[in-house]
């Protein structure tokens, strides 16, 4: 069954939000949509936002925050989807009165499944070359973000890029999680990027039909490996520009996080290396970050993977010194696993 649905479902119920001077923009609800979503324009970028009863949950000045930083965005040529899963907080009247537009705002209003049926509508009402899955409660911290995503983009010929994420309340900064190359083992295995960064080209997801609506946690990573087994490249782009709030449903169901995440992993294994592991297996190189002995080789052609496929990514201080010594501390760590 396909994912990302035919606009045609949705045409009569999208509000549209036209750009106007001095952020006066203007409000209408399109009787014309499906010409407003086919037709070819210069738009270089799509932010898709999915909310459902920001208001009643206390999320109303993140949400503004949220729709702010996208209007704030400069030097490149956007527009910001907002799907809504017809909230009965007020939340669509709320956003016919929201008057900073510098860029257009489509606004779909429907009941769905779930937070990733939702991301796949953006998908399908998308008009920019690139996407961006901007959560309600998430928000921007530079207005060149966007800018300096697409550039990097299109000067390395990659299909995404990912960057740095700040966390709201204040963290360590997740350069952590950027998987730096002196801790590669751990790129593929643990979730290595905030999608609050990524920006995708659409053709790609439209290719891969966008997210699996099986999953209801980790669909974001189930889509960033199927990435990878049809060639994708992804650039690193050195810039800190996202606020990612914490907490969420992945922090709140982590047991279900981790077994979605084991089963994503679990695929990819069978379906780019040819090799099936069992669900025990995959379960332990999630939870320990390494490989049990008999899958080593598996272990260093994902180095050379990662190498070939993220361009960019920060070296660690001393990097051969520092390759030689992860490589062998973990080589040593295999051997004395009986998985």
């Amino acid at each position: 069954m396909q994912r990302i649905p035919s606009i045609e479902g949705f045409n009569k119920n999208i509000l549209f939000k036209k750009a106007g001077k001095n952020g006066e923009g203007e409000t209408d609800i399109c009787t014309q949509s499906a010409q407003l979503v086919n037709t070819v324009s210069d738009i270089e970028v799509t932010i898709v936002t999915v909310c459902f009863n920001p208001l009643k949950s206390g999320r109303g000045e993140v949400f503004r925050k949220n729709l702010d930083s996208v209007q704030a965005q400069t030097d490149i040529s956007l527009e910001h989807v907002i799907i809504d899963g017809a909230s009965s907080d007020g939340t669509l009247e709320w956003l016919k009165k929201y008057r900073n537009t510098n860029h257009d705002i489509r606004i779909l209003s429907q009941t769905d499944s779930g937070i990733y049926e939702a991301m796949n509508r953006g998908i399908a009402l998308a008009r920019g070359k690139y996407v961006l899955f901007l959560n309600s409660d998430d928000y921007f911290n530079n207005p060149k973000g966007m800018y300096a995503s697409a550039r990097r983009i299109e000067e390395m010929q990659c299909d995404f890029s990912f960057a740095p994420v700040r966390d709201d309340p204040p963290n360590v900064q997740h350069h952590a999680r950027l998987a730096p190359q002196r801790r590669l083992h751990r790129f593929l295995i643990s979730w290595s990027f905030s999608h609050q960064t990524m920006l995708t080209s659409r053709k790609m997801l439209l290719h891969l039909d966008g997210f699996d609506t099986s999953y209801q946690s980790a669909a974001d990573y189930d889509l960033l490996l199927r990435m990878i087994t049809v060639g994708a490249k992804g650039c690193f782009v050195p810039l800190t520009f996202a606020t990612f709030s914490l907490g969420g449903f992945s922090a709140e169901y982590r047991e279900l996080s981790v077994s979605e995440r084991i089963r994503c992993l679990h695929n990819f294994f069978r379906v780019f290396y040819s090799v099936e592991m069992t669900h025990e297996q995959v379960a332990y190189i999630i939870n320990h970050r390494v490989y049990p002995r008999k899958y080593l080789n598996i272990y260093k052609q994902s180095q050379q993977l990662i190498r070939e496929r993220f361009i960019g990514i920060p070296k660690g201080p001393i990097y051969s010194l520092s390759r030689w010594f992860n490589y062998n501390k973990y080589y040593f760590k295999c051997l004395k696993t009986n998985v």
